[in-house]
């Protein structure tokens, strides 16, 4: 069959539907190869390299410390590649879009007809849906079963399984414009967390402390002022008034509070990491602008050992 990626009509509108969702196992087997892969044959290599290529002290670490070191910094570096991914389809999907700037129009318009839940979506907006359901729920596993155990082990698990439920629920409810906004904002600070990680493990200490700035900023701005003072005012408070808040159907009802009984779950979780992040901020200027490691010990303790 001659088939051109290219030729994809990525604007074609249409309904979101159940059936579309038997895109998702797809993804979800893709990421646990495509990291394999990775971590084979790139991930490890740089890490060795980086990390313990030109430092001669290091080779007296004992095999057993290298190791979690080498699978920190390549675990880093596999969210890092999947968070860019993500964030840059995202931006993407949702840049030209009327509801990426005003959020009136994650319930209505720009038509006089397109009401909530009259929404179609884009086929590039199923695509973005389809590749960050299949991470999440790919991620889901990983947290069990392949990352590294931390303290905030329990709050991630929490998240990952939140952000399916959305993700699944804004699809198949026809929210996809706002879940999209969503997703964009989320992604983008962790770029700058992963990184920051990968420039301290690899002793790049100045570009660690820049990068952990950009992150702090990003995550207050984007997680802690946009998303509750604007995405959540239009999830809790907006759609009533464009929509209205008589003649609502049961189903309705049930959607709105569960929706946003997730939406701010997920804003708790932001305010307990948002605390980790501040002992982490407090530890930086303490020590004079030298970023720590990581305030979320991991299982092992794996801390005591570093200098």
């Amino acid at each position: 069959m001659d088939f051109q990626f290219s030729s994809v009509d990525w604007e074609q509108e249409s309904y979101p539907h159940y059936h579309d969702l038997v895109v998702l196992p797809f993804f979800i087997i893709f990421f646990p190869l495509l990291r394999f892969v990775l971590d084979s044959l790139i991930f490890e290599r740089l890490a060795k390299r980086l990390m313990f290529g030109k430092d001669k002290d290091n080779a007296k670490l004992k095999t057993s410390l290298k190791g979690k070191r080498i699978n920190k910094f390549k675990e880093s570096a596999w969210k890092t590649v999947y968070s860019l991914s993500a964030e840059l389809l995202a931006i993407m999907v949702i840049y030209n879009e009327p509801w990426f700037t005003n959020t009136k129009y994650f319930w209505t318009g720009p038509g006089e007809d397109q009401v909530w839940p009259d929404h179609k979506m884009k086929l590039k907006l199923k695509l973005l849906y389809m590749y960050c359901g299949g991470f999440y729920i790919y991620a889901i596993f990983a947290v069990l079963f392949w990352d590294i155990r931390r303290s905030d082990f329990v709050a991630l698990l929490a998240h990952h399984v939140g952000t399916v439920i959305l993700i699944v629920l804004s699809y198949i409810f026809r929210c996809g414009r706002v879940g999209a906004v969503i997703l964009a904002l989320h992604e983008g600070s962790d770029v700058f967390l992963e990184t920051a990680k990968i420039s301290k493990y690899s002793g790049l200490q100045s570009l660690a402390n820049s990068l952990f700035v950009m992150f702090a900023l990003s995550w207050w701005i984007l997680r802690l002022i946009y998303y509750p003072f604007w995405i959540l005012r239009s999830t809790s408070y907006e759609v009533l008034t464009i929509l209205g808040k008589d003649n609502k159907t049961t189903q309705e009802t049930v959607l709105y509070f569960v929706f946003n009984s997730l939406l701010f779950g997920l804003l708790g979780l932001h305010l307990y990491w948002g605390k980790i992040l501040v002992r982490m901020v407090i530890t930086q200027i303490k020590a004079k602008g030298q970023i720590g490691d990581d305030a979320r010990s991991d299982s092992e303790d794996e801390e005591k050992h570093q200098d």
